[in-house]
């Protein structure tokens, strides 16, 4: 039986990992934070981990301690991170620096594992051209456009020069599915028959069901591959329209199309984002969420993945949503 290490487990991807992991038949160790909320993890058989990813000298002191029972890991995905914060500074710092903490403390008390996996995101590469609509490629100049973005490619870098480490880089688009929030906002207005938009209907986007991902990632770890990227996807394109569509169809409602100026989102993502700093919160809605919302391109080509891991999506958007939704409502949150 494998043993995984699985940072930032108790979150909306990590605990599909944590589950998908035991499902494979490996042996979970969920690494979280002293302050983590455990609810999503307490139907899991795991030993769970508290991690300090800004202590360097903890983390070497807690891999000494677990060699004495066994000898390392035998992988180790790094999934936790920060998809919001107060500025660019705490993306570095949790994104950049504390991936680098834990490479370096594992090299340091010779506890690497088999292999290390680093679950990224498309923002690392950003959007595609807006004007050619081709799909963004593994092989193009990464171009990141948020803070976010940016702190996830520059960790890619470390990592891929790190010639004594084993990896594989996961570049997931948007993932859904449930327990996200992100999407539950778009389902809530159209279950009050309100069809939002910011950008153009035809916004070409993309999207992995969260279930479908974790299989991929678990499956990835006993694989022959390594020290390569990949990005993730079903495989498909969607216009937004299509988005929006499908939901309807999966609620049973109409709507009334509301198309939100672009200057008027970007001056209310202003004004959010500075009222938040000051109250020292993070923005669900910023400068750098309005870029990602407006660009009209995120249409990406995941073929090679498939072709690698000899894998295939199981869920396309309709089926996602309507599962995602199901959950939701099961929840009472719809």
């Amino acid at each position: 039986m494998s043993k995984i290490l699985i940072t930032g487990a108790n979150g909306f991807i990590g605990s599909f990992l944590v589950e998908e992991a035991l499902k494979q038949g490996h042996e979970v160790f969920a690494g979280v934070r002293s302050t983590s909320n455990l609810k999503s993890l307490n139907n899991y058989r795991i030993q769970t981990l508290i991690l300090d990813l800004s202590n360097p000298e903890k983390l070497r002191q807690k891999w000494y301690v677990l060699s004495q029972y066994f000898s390392k890991f035998d992988y180790v995905i790094h999934n936790a991170g920060a998809t919001q914060a107060i500025n660019s500074d705490n993306f570095e710092l949790v994104n950049n620096q504390y991936t680098q903490n834990l490479l370096q403390s594992l090299v340091d008390a010779n506890f690497m594992p088999k292999k290390f996996i680093l679950m990224s995101s498309l923002a690392a590469l950003g959007p595609g051209d807006p004007k050619t609509l081709a799909p963004i490629e593994l092989e193009q100049t990464p171009q990141p456009i948020t803070a976010y973005g940016r702190s996830k490619f520059k960790v890619e870098q470390y990592l891929s020069k790190q010639n004594d480490v084993p990896y594989l880089i996961f570049r997931p688009t948007a993932v859904y599915g449930p327990r996200e929030k992100d999407f539950l906002t778009l389902f809530k207005a159209i279950n009050r028959h309100l069809e939002p938009y910011i950008s153009s209907p035809k916004q070409l986007l993309s999207f992995i069901y969260v279930k479908d991902l974790a299989r991929l990632v678990i499956q990835s770890c006993s694989s022959d591959i390594a020290n390569r990227s990949f990005i993730v996807s079903d495989g498909q394109t969607y216009t937004c329209k299509e988005l929006s569509e499908i939901t309807k169809k999966v609620l049973n409602k109409w709507t009334i199309p509301l198309v939100l100026p672009e200057i008027i989102v970007k001056a209310i993502a202003h004004f959010t984002e500075s009222f938040a700093k000051m109250m020292n919160k993070t923005s669900v809605l910023n400068h750098d969420k309005f870029k990602e919302l407006t660009s009209l391109n995120w249409s990406c080509n995941s073929k090679e993945t498939q072709i690698a891991f000899n894998y295939t999506p199981e869920y396309k958007l309709g089926k996602g949503i309507e599962e995602t939704i199901n959950w939701y409502k099961q929840n009472n949150c719809l």
